[in-house]
Parts: C-alpha cells; structure tokens; sequence
C-alpha cells in the first residue's frame, strides 16, 4: 500500500468517485437504458457493436480504478439516495419558482391569460416537488 496524506487521498478519491459515477451511468447506456416521460425523452442510439465495446472498456476501467482503491486504501463513497432526491428537489423548486409569470417577465410581457393558467399549475407542482422532499427525509 501507498503512504499518502489525507488530502491527497480525498482529492483523489473525489475525482475517481465522479469518474465511477459517471461508468456506471455510461454502463445503463450500454445495456440499453432510456428515459421516456412527458417532456423528456433520451434515444439510445447505441449499435450493438458500440454496446460491447462501451461494456468493454468500463470493465477495464474499473479494474483499473479498483488497482488504484486497494493501493491507495481508498474507501467507497457512499451516496445516499434519500439525499439526492432531496437535494435535486431543492434545486428543482428554484427553477419551478422561476417558471412563474413573475419571473417570466423577464423575456417580456406575460399575457394574463398564461399567468392564470401557468402560476396555479407550476405551484401545484412545487407542492408536490416539496412533498418528495419530506417524503424522501422521513427515511
């Protein structure tokens, strides 16, 4: 094993951690994953090829990450997903808050018709998205 200080393996480890977050989302994409929903959608325009391929070099990446953990004795990050949700729910609030017509006001006139039918909309959804929070907290 190899001596280092303390910052060196934080700084170390934050960066693998980005690095290994980022493989296994790349890893979904490789086994085909897509996200559909209402106003957002991904398309998984991977060939069967590339699959194997992405596949393959996340593996060697890995072991290769793993060489370095056990070396340096860096421990495994642990991301709570409670915490997350609601950490992307606080962010998630600001940008509803500022899909108001207040806010809005800022590309031009709002016409009255959208304030009426936008604002009672977009704050029925930041209720729900402050529900998720407290929801995601109780655990």
């Amino acid at each position: 094993m190899i001596q280092i200080t303390e910052n060196h393996k934080c700084g170390i480890t934050c960066s693998l951690y980005l690095l290994d977050k980022m493989l296994c989302e790349f890893e979904q994409y490789a086994r085909g994953r897509q996200r559909r929903s209402v106003l957002y959608q991904q398309q998984n325009t991977l060939s069967d090829k590339q699959r194997k391929q992405l596949l393959s070099e996340i593996e060697v990446m890995k072991k290769l990450l793993g060489e370095i953990k056990n070396a340096l004795d860096l421990e495994i990050e642990e991301e709570s997903i409670a915490s997350d949700i609601v950490g992307r729910c606080a962010s998630l609030w600001v940008v509803l808050t500022e899909t108001t017509s207040k806010y809005l006001k800022r590309y031009g006139d709002v016409p009255s018709e959208l304030s009426n039918f936008l604002d009672p909309i977009i704050e029925r959804l930041i209720n729900h998205i402050l529900r998720i929070s407290e929801i995601s907290k109780v655990s």
